[in-house]
């Protein structure tokens, strides 16, 4: 377990569970044949690991905690985007395992967001929140989870966004797993255990470590 100081009241904590590596799927990513003819998948509104979010490091992964965990509790993340046009969202992906090796328990569901925001002041107000669609899996298997939104989303371009997630279940810890290198996008942490109950106070993290891995859609 390592500690990133981002303020006076809060450290950032982050596990390294195995020696660090890239993961990369078999194959080009999000490339397919189709009839002998290369099919390319969508663009992403923004990615930090890969198409579908296939490449990030498998060794380390923040804490997304509940109140009752002897290490990271409560802790919740954000990590910002900014579309280039505007656009409607349809899913995030990010790479998440459940963490028991600090007494979680062995099941547990992802809480997520999207958020208004700045790059400059974090995270405010909310956009919608998202459902987590299939099952993440206990470590040290790791997925990458879709979000889908409850509502309809459109993004607006030049104007940034946040991807919040947070662990409401006491006894669930979680881990947001680490980009392979992404020092320049907004991100941001606080203890408060939640991604939209005011008030609420976020640290700015951005450039003291590498981002979670995220990717919108």
């Amino acid at each position: 377990m390592k500690k990133i100081l981002c303020g006076a009241a809060i450290a950032l904590l982050f596990v390294t569970v195995a020696s660090a590596q890239d993961f990369n799927k078999g194959g080009v990513q999000g490339v397919n044949l189709h009839d002998s003819v290369v099919v390319l998948p969508p663009a992403s509104i923004f990615s930090n690991c890969g198409t579908h979010c296939t490449s990030y490091i498998t060794g380390s992964g923040y804490y997304i905690s509940g109140s009752s965990l002897s290490t990271g509790a409560n802790q919740t993340l954000a990590m910002g985007f900014t579309p280039t046009a505007t656009t409607a969202f349809t899913l995030a992906y990010t790479p998440n395992t459940v963490y028991t090796s600090n007494g979680g328990s062995s099941t547990g569901r992802m809480t997520a967001y999207l958020l208004h925001g700045s790059a400059t002041t974090g995270p405010t107000s909310p956009v919608a929140p998202l459902k987590q669609l299939g099952t993440i899996p206990d470590y040290p298997t790791i997925a990458t989870i879709k979000y889908k939104s409850t509502k309809a989303v459109s993004f607006t371009a030049g104007t940034t966004y946040f991807l919040c997630e947070t662990e409401p279940v006491a006894t669930v810890q979680l881990l947001w797993m680490v980009s392979n290198s992404d020092l320049t996008s907004p991100f941001w942490v606080q203890d408060q255990d939640a991604c939209t109950k005011k008030p609420i106070t976020w640290l700015n993290a951005t450039g003291a470590v590498d981002g979670a891995a995220f990717e919108i859609n």
